[in-house]
C-alpha cells in the first residue's frame, strides 16, 4: 500500500469552548521612573498584514484575516505560559480540542472542522511539522509571540496542501532600539511549574545591522488524580524550549532572518496497570530574506527544515516513528498605486518513518507554481485573486483558485471571498493521535480531497465600536475519516461540510474595552450526522481596562452540546461554563500575577468517569474529552522586565 503524506504544518484554536471573557485591569498611576507594562491600544489599522505575503495594510486587504495583538496575548501568557491553546482558543471561530486526555495533547479547529485541516506557521514558514495531533500547541511557548493572523477558510491558494480550514501564522517578537530582558516564573497548585526567559539585543556597532532575539523555557507538572478515581486527570510532562533569532538589515532594502528550535519533552499518564508515555525530540530551523531590486519590485524567498522523533510506549506496544519536512519558497512582488500582483515557487518534501508501526516508508513530495494580484479598482472597491498549480508526486497536477472582493465607505466594510482546496489523505489523523498506529487498518485507495468555501462578511464601525457579521461553509469532498467501530481509515463518499454564522465586536473607550463574540458551526459528515466533539453554539465575551501597573481579568465562557462518539456512557454531552480571574499588579520593573482558572470547578469526571468499561477496538482505554478534566486550577508567578 501507497500512502500519500503531505507536507504541512496543521494544527491549526479554541479550548474546549469558545470563550465568554471579562478582563479588567486596574488603572494605578505609575511610580515616578517606573517601568510602564504595555496598556492594549486599538488595532492599527494601518498595520501591514504578513500572511498574505502582498505588503497590503489591513484595511485593504480583500482578503478576511483576523487577528490577536500583544494586549491579549500577553494576558494569556500569565495564564498558560508554556503553550498556546489557551491564547488560540481567544480568537473567534476557532479552538482547540484535547486529542487525548492521558497526554493532554490539543489540535486547533478552524470554524468546525477537524483539527488537520487547519495549517499552523510561524512568521510564514511550516516550522512545526505536519503532525495534526496536537503536539505544537502545546509546545510553544507564547512570550516571543507579538501577534497572531489567522486566515479562515481553503486556503491552499497560499500555502498549498492541508490548508483546507485555514491558516494560524504566529508571528515573532522583533528586537526595538534597546536591549530587553524578560523573565516569567508561575506555579500552579497542585502541580505545574514554568519559568521563561526572552532576551531581546537591538543592532550594534557600527553598520547597525546584526540583531537577534533568545528564549528559553522550562515546563513540568506532576500528574494528578483530582477525583481519586484511580486514573490521573492531568498528565505528567517535562519540557524545554530553546529559540534564537538572528536578524540582519543593511538599511537599503535587504534583510535576512533566521530561527532555530529545539524542543525536548516526556509526557507520561494513566493509572498503576494501564499507561501511556511519550517522549519527543524536536528540532527544527529556518531562513528567509528579501531584497529591493532596481525596478522596486521585492525579491524574497525562504527555507524550513523540521525533524522530529517520537518514542510511544503504551500498555502493552511502543511506537517509534521520526518525521521530516522540508520547504523552500521564492516570491517576486511588484506594487504600483492600485496593483499589487505576486508570483512565486515553492518545494515541499515530507517523510515519515516508522520501525514500528507503520507498514511502510510515506513519503511526499510536491512542487507549485502561485500568481496572485490585488486590484484597487476603486476607492470603494478592492479585487483580489490568487492561482496555484501544485504537482504531487502520487496526485499528479492541483489546481486551487482563490479570489475575494472588499467593498468599504467610512463606516462599513464587507468582503466576499470563495477558494478551492486539495488535501492528501495520510495516516496522522486525531484519531491516531490518541489510540496510534498500530491497530488501525487501511483501505487500498484514497482519492484526494478537495475543499470548496465561501464566506462573507461585514463590518460597521462607530467611533472606537465595531461589529462583524458573517456567515460561511465549507464543502470537503471525499473526505479521509477514522470509522471508530473498526478503526479503519477509508475515503466517505459523503461529503463533510461545515456551514454556520459568526459574529464578534469590539468597543473601546480610554483604557476601557469590551469584545464579544458568538459561533454557530453545523458541520455534518457520513450520514448526515454531526461531527464528534464539535460544539453547535459557543459565544464569547472580554471586557479590559488597562493601567500602567495592574492587570485583573475576569473569563467567563459557553460551550453547547457536542455529538461524542465510541463513548459508553452517553451520545451528546452536557452544555457548560466557565469562569477565570486574572490579576496582575506591577512594581516598577517587578510584576506580580495571581490566576484563578475555571473557577465553576467544570469536570467531564462530575458526569462520567474518564477510563472505558472495556478496552475499545482501536486500543483505547479512555473516552474521548469533551470538557475540562482538571477542574479548578489556581496559579501565581512574579514577571520581571530587566
Amino acid at each position: 500500500m501507497v500512502f500519500c503524506l503531505t507536507n504541512a504544518t496543521v494544527t491549526a484554536a479554541q479550548v474546549p469552548i469558545n470563550l465568554l471573557r471579562i478582563d479588567i485591569l486596574a488603572d494605578v498611576k505609575p511610580a515616578a521612573g517606573a517601568a510602564q507594562a504595555q496598556i492594549p491600544a486599538p488595532p492599527n489599522q494601518g498595520e501591514i498584514v504578513a500572511t498574505t505575503l502582498t505588503g497590503r495594510r489591513m484595511e485593504d486587504q480583500a482578503i478576511p484575516v483576523a487577528t490577536l495583538e500583544r494586549d491579549r496575548i500577553e494576558a494569556r501568557m500569565l495564564m498558560a505560559p508554556g503553550d498556546i491553546a489557551h491564547l488560540l482558543g481567544e480568537m473567534p471561530g476557532v479552538r482547540t480540542q484535547v486529542t487525548t486526555p492521558v497526554l493532554g495533547t490539543t489540535v486547533v479547529r478552524i470554524q468546525g472542522l477537524p483539527g488537520r485541516y487547519t495549517r499552523l506557521l510561524s512568521d510564514g514558514m511550516p516550522l512545526f511539522g505536519d503532525r495534526p495531533g496536537g503536539y505544537a500547541p502545546v509546545r510553544i511557548p507564547p512570550m516571543d509571540i507579538n501577534k497572531v493572523e489567522v486566515i479562515k477558510g481553503a486556503a491552499s491558494a497560499f500555502y498549498g496542501a492541508d490548508a483546507l480550514a485555514g491558516a494560524v501564522n504566529l508571528l515573532s517578537r522583533q528586537p526595538g532600539t534597546q536591549p530587553a530582558r524578560e523573565f516569567l516564573f508561575s506555579q500552579s497548585a497542585p502541580s505545574a511549574t514554568n519559568a521563561v526567559l526572552w532576551l531581546s539585543t537591538p543592532a550594534t556597532g557600527s553598520s547597525r545591522s546584526w540583531s537577534s532575539t533568545f528564549l528559553a523555557s522550562m515546563h513540568r507538572q506532576e500528574e494528578n488524580d483530582v477525583d481519586d478515581d484511580g486514573w490521573s486527570d492531568l498528565p505528567k510532562y517535562a519540557r524545554g524550549v530553546l529559540r534564537p533569532r538572528v536578524f540582519w538589515d543593511n538599511h537599503k532594502g535587504r534583510t535576512i532572518s533566521g530561527v532555530a528550535d529545539v524542543t525536548v519533552e516526556t509526557r507520561e499518564g494513566g493509572n498503576e496497570t494501564i499507561r501511556e508515555k511519550l517522549e519527543t525530540k524536536t528540532a527544527d530551523g529556518g531562513l528567509s530574506g528579501q531584497m529591493i531590486l532596481g525596478n522596486g519590485d521585492v525579491l524574497a524567498g525562504s527555507g524550513i527544515l523540521f525533524v522530529q522523533s517520537r518514542t510511544r510506549d503504551f500498555s502493552d506496544a511502543r511506537e517509534r516513528d521520526r518525521l521530516q519536512t522540508a520547504t523552500l519558497e521564492l516570491t517576486l512582488r511588484r506594487t504600483r498605486t492600485r496593483n499589487t500582483w505576486l508570483a512565486g515557487m515553492g518545494i515541499d518534501w515530507y517523510a515519515l518513518r516508522s520501525a514500528d508501526a507503520l507498514p511502510t516508508t510515506y513519503v511526499s513530495t510536491r512542487g507549485g507554481l502561485f500568481l496572485h494580484d490585488d486590484f484597487t479598482a476603486a476607492p470603494w472597491l478592492v479585487l483580489s485573486g490568487r492561482v496555484r498549480l501544485d504537482h504531487h508526486n502520487l496526485y499528479s497536477l492541483q489546481f486551487s483558485p482563490s479570489g475575494a472582493v472588499l467593498l468599504r465607505g467610512d463606516k462599513w466594510q464587507a468582503r466576499f471571498s470563495a477558494a478551492q482546496a486539495y488535501f492528501t489523505p495520510r495516516p496522522l489523523t486525531e484519531e491516531m493521535e490518541a489510540a496510534g498506529l498500530a491497530r488501525m487498518t487501511f483501505d487500498e485507495k484514497y482519492e484526494k480531497e478537495t475543499a470548496r468555501s465561501f464566506s462573507a462578511d461585514v463590518t460597521h464601525k462607530a467611533g472606537a465600536a465595531d461589529v462583524t457579521f458573517t456567515v460561511f461553509r465549507t464543502q470537503i469532498d471525499d473526505p479521509a475519516l477514522v470509522d471508530r467501530a473498526t478503526y479503519t481509515l477509508r475515503t466517505e463518499t459523503d461529503p463533510v461540510v461545515a456551514q454556520g454564522v459568526e459574529i464578534s465586536g469590539t468597543a473601546r473607550r480610554a483604557a476601557f474595552s469590551l469584545t464579544g463574540n458568538y459561533l454557530f458551526a453545523n458541520t455534518r459528515e457520513r450520514g448526515g450526522q454531526a461531527l464528534a466533539l464539535t460544539p453547535r453554539h459557543s459565544a464569547g465575551f472580554i471586557a479590559a481596562v488597562a493601567g500602567a501597573q495592574g492587570r485583573i481579568s475576569v473569563d467567563v465562557s459557553v460551550t453547547g452540546e457536542q455529538r461524542l462518539d465510541a463513548n459508553p456512557y452517553r451520545s451528546v454531552s452536557e452544555a457548560y461554563t466557565l469562569v477565570s480571574v486574572l490579576g496582575e499588579y506591577r512594581f516598577g520593573r517587578l510584576g506580580l500575577f495571581v490566576t484563578a482558572e475555571n473557577l465553576t470547578n467544570v469536570r467531564q469526571t462530575h458526569w462520567d468517569p474518564i477510563p472505558r468499561p472495556s478496552r475499545d477496538v482501536d486500543g483505547r482505554y479512555t473516552v474521548d474529552a469533551w470538557a475540562p478534566l482538571a477542574g479548578r486550577m489556581i496559579s501565581g508567578g512574579l514577571r520581571i522586565l530587566f
